[in-house]
């Protein structure tokens, strides 16, 4: 008797399963799975910004440009597209770094630019780092322990890159020198 009972209730639990899962629509899935890749595409973002010779302005311009586009396609109801126009900006401008990066040109290129302002690591400062300008915009630059002894004295940083993709240049490596 007990059988038929557990049986009876695998079947009637998996039925409601299959019946709840029916009742998702696929649109839900789809934006599910772009706005997680849009959180990822966030965090991406911000790591290659750090590396990438390219002006914060541009970023966030290119970001908002492509995710209102993308939000007017997925997104139907208006409450929702600030969050949307966020994340899907992000997908779209982490989809941008990875062309420049994938497509960069193998020859090393050294850029000695003037340091404009040092910042040391502190309570209120996460690590060191250098202020530089480049093509009319300001760049942070940060400093791996082994340089900060040298960042009194510097006066300017050369900076090893790689002509990306799309023309930005990638950090591959810096050094502070009088």
């Amino acid at each position: 008797m007990e059988r038929r009972r557990s049986r009876r209730t695998s079947k009637h639990s998996s039925g409601k399963v299959s019946r709840a899962l029916k009742k998702i629509n696929p649109g839900w899935i789809i934006k599910a799975i772009l706005y997680s890749l849009g959180i990822y595409s966030f965090f991406y973002v911000e790591r290659e910004y750090a590396v990438t010779l390219v002006s914060f302005q541009t970023i966030i311009i290119a970001s908002l440009v492509m995710g209102v586009i993308a939000s007017l396609f997925i997104e139907r109801q208006l409450k929702y597209y600030l969050f949307s126009i966020i994340l899907l900006g992000s997908l779209c401008v982490a989809i941008l770094f990875k062309v420049n990066q994938s497509f960069a040109r193998s020859a090393d290129v050294k850029i000695k630019l003037r340091i404009l302002d040092k910042a040391l690591q502190s309570a209120k400062i996460e690590h060191s780092r250098v202020t530089i300008e480049y093509d009319d915009f300001n760049k942070d630059i940060p400093v791996d322990y082994a340089q900060e002894y040298w960042i009194g004295p510097s006066q300017f940083i050369v900076l090893t890159v790689h002509k990306g993709g799309l023309g930005y240049y990638i950090i591959t490596y810096h050094e502070i020198v009088k």
